[in-house]
C-alpha cells in the first residue's frame, strides 16, 4: 500500500464512481479498478462491495478513507511547510466571497498583493450558504461571509460591523426630502431584497425586524447578488435595504441612501476558514491582514 493507492482510493470514494475517478485521476478505468484490487488483497478485506453497477462502501472502506484522508492532508501539509520555508510566502490562496462582503476584500486584497505579490488569489463568489459548502469540500481555504454560518468546525473573526441603510431610486427623491426613513414607510413601498439559497439570513433578519413593529413589508422582488438587486432599484422598482458600504463610487448619482430611524440591523462580516485544515503560511498571513484591517 503506497501513497498513490491511497489517493486513487479517495478519489474513487468521494466521486462515487471509478469511471469518473478515472478521468479525474487522468488513468484508464480498467488500471484504477485494478489498483482497487490490489489494495483490497493486500489489506485481505473487502472495501467496496459491487452489485452491478451499484456498489457501497464497506465498513472496512469507510475506514480506510477516513484514515486516508487525514494522513494524505498530513503529506500535503508537510509539502507546504517544506516549500513556505525554500521559498518564502508564495503559493496560491483561495478566497470564497459572498456578494455582500466583497466590498471589504476589494481595498484589502489589493493592498495585499502589493505587500505579497509571489501570492496567487483565486476568488470564489456565493451566498454564505454554497461558501460554507465549498470550506467543507476543501475548495476553498478562506470565506468572507456574513455571520450567521451553521458550521461548527470553523475558525471565526469578526470583522467590523456594517449598518443597513434603506435605498431608493434617485427619481423618488422628491418623496423622501429627508435623509432618513422610517420603517413603517419602507413597509409601504414595494421592497426588493437579498436572500440566501439556504439557512437564516439577511432576508429572514430584514422581515423579524419588521415583524416586531407588527409591520409586513411588500416584498416583490428576492435574490442573491446585491448588484442585481441595485440594478433594478435603479429603474424604479422599488427600494432596498443593503449594508451601508455596498453603496460604493460605481453607483454615484443613481440612488438615495435613507438612515433608518428605528433600531436595526448590523451587517456581520467574518473570516471564516476550517478549524482541523492546514493553512499555509500566505493564507495565515492573509487571515490577519484582513482581521488587522477589520
Amino acid at each position: 500500500m503506497d501513497i498513490r493507492q491511497l489517493r486513487y482510493f479517495q478519489t474513487i470514494i468521494e466521486e462515487k464512481q471509478i469511471t469518473k475517478a478515472a478521468r479525474i485521476l487522468h488513468i484508464a478505468q480498467p488500471a484504477l479498478s485494478l489498483q482497487l484490487k490490489q489494495l483490497e488483497e493486500e489489506l485481505g478485506v473487502p472495501l467496496i462491495i459491487r452489485e452491478g453497477k451499484q456498489w457501497q462502501v464497506t465498513e472496512a472502506g469507510q475506514k480506510l478513507y477516513e484514515r486516508s484522508k487525514q494522513l494524505l492532508q498530513s503529506i500535503d501539509s508537510i509539502k507546504g511547510e517544506l516549500s513556505e520555508i525554500k521559498e518564502g510566502i508564495t503559493g496560491t490562496v483561495t478566497i470564497g466571497t459572498s456578494t455582500i462582503c466583497v466590498s471589504h476584500l476589494a481595498p484589502h486584497l489589493t493592498q495585499f498583493h502589493n505587500e505579497f505579490p509571489k501570492v496567487y488569489v483565486k476568488i470564489f463568489n456565493g451566498d454564505t450558504y454554497y461558501l460554507e459548502e465549498l470550506l467543507q469540500q476543501n475548495m476553498i481555504d478562506i470565506a468572507l461571509l456574513l455571520l450567521p454560518v451553521e458550521g461548527r468546525d470553523y475558525e471565526i473573526v469578526p470583522l467590523e460591523e456594517d449598518p443597513f441603510v434603506a435605498v431608493i431610486p434617485r427619481q423618488w427623491e422628491n418623496l423622501f426630502p429627508k435623509d432618513s426613513i422610517r420603517l413603517k414607510e419602507v413597509a409601504q413601498q414595494d421592497l426588493l431584497l437579498g436572500k440566501r439559497r439556504s439557512g437564516i439570513g439577511i432576508y429572514e433578519n430584514i422581515l423579524s425586524h419588521f415583524h416586531h413593529y407588527d409591520l409586513q413589508p411588500q416584498v416583490v422582488l428576492d435574490g442573491p447578488d446585491i448588484s442585481t438587486i441595485l440594478t433594478f432599484v435603479a429603474t424604479g422598482m422599488g427600494m432596498t435595504i443593503i449594508p451601508r458600504s455596498e453603496i460604493h463610487q460605481a453607483y454615484d448619482g443613481k440612488f438615495k441612501v435613507l438612515t433608518i430611524e428605528e433600531p436595526f440591523l448590523q451587517a456581520k462580516p467574518a473570516i471564516v476558514w476550517m478549524r482541523d485544515k492546514y493553512m499555509s503560511k500566505a493564507g495565515r498571513k492573509l487571515i490577519e491582514y484582513l482581521a488587522s484591517k477589520g
